[in-house]
């Protein structure tokens, strides 16, 4: 490195000119060689890597309406997009075998979650989830939200289900037809009244082969009097709090593929 003189032959200068470099450093004008090669020797290692990294840009991409919910907080916080701290957190579930679904974490945040006991899927494609409230000894409300989202990798598609009430213990969410024959992940998670989220928990998905496509009130009445749950309940509409008070979480469930 060699200082710049204002007063030399060409004066203070920025940028290349030949085999030299001229750049501001800490106030003062100085200059430098032009290296003779860039450190990019893109090795298959190197290659294979940018690749993984591509993969994990675009899942990013294609999650985003679940990442605004589950990571929307955090990533206020750390001053990223949802899709940049979502790669950052999920940089080993990305190998030249494949993405482990099962331990991505797609949403972060302090909101006591609830705990998924049950995941079925009918033969009409309609995912049905039990959970208890679970408050783990944190504090939480019966009003706190709870959304599932699907995901089908092969399709590239997702699924946002309507929030319903912590209290609620159930929810249900139809899934297209055209995914029965495909392997589909589904992620849940709980937002409290100032938009905080849950962290992320990985449950099974198996298939409910008891229950009929058309379903009759018999059925139904029995399912509902074997849990013995309340109907669930759908979330009025909230207006939005600040982005300065929300933090994300998100729960897992594991992918399911039919017979």
């Amino acid at each position: 490195m060699a200082k710049q003189d204002k007063n030399g032959i060409m004066g203070s200068y920025r940028g290349t000119v030949g085999p030299v470099i001229g750049y501001l450093w800490r106030g003062r004008w100085c200059v430098r060689s032009k290296p003779r090669s860039v450190g990019n020797p893109r090795t298959e290692a190197q290659q294979k890597q940018r690749i993984l990294f591509r993969e994990m840009v675009q899942l990013a991409g294609h999650m985003t309406a679940a990442l605004r919910h589950g990571m929307r907080g955090a990533s206020l916080e750390e001053r990223m997009t949802e899709g940049n701290l979502f790669v950052r957190l999920n940089k080993e579930c990305f190998t030249q075998q494949g993405v482990d679904y099962a331990s991505l974490v797609v949403a972060v945040g302090p909101v006591a979650p609830v705990a998924f006991t049950r995941a079925t899927v009918d033969a009409a494609m309609v995912v049905h989830v039990d959970f208890e409230r679970n408050s783990l000894q944190r504090r939480c409300s019966g009003d706190d939200e709870v959304r599932v989202y699907a995901y089908c990798p092969a399709l590239q598609q997702g699924v946002l289900s309507a929030a319903v009430y912590r209290r609620s213990m159930h929810l249900d969410v139809a899934l297209p037809s055209h995914w029965a024959r495909q392997e589909w992940h589904l992620y849940g998670f709980v937002e409290d009244y100032a938009q905080r989220a849950s962290g992320s928990q990985y449950i099974t998905v198996t298939q409910n082969d008891d229950v009929p496509v058309e379903a009759n009130d018999d059925t139904s009445q029995q399912r509902d009097e074997d849990h013995r749950r309340p109907d669930p309940q759908p979330v009025a509409s909230r207006p939005s709090a600040g982005a300065d008070s929300r933090q994300s979480g998100m729960y897992m469930i594991s992918p399911f593929s039919s017979s």
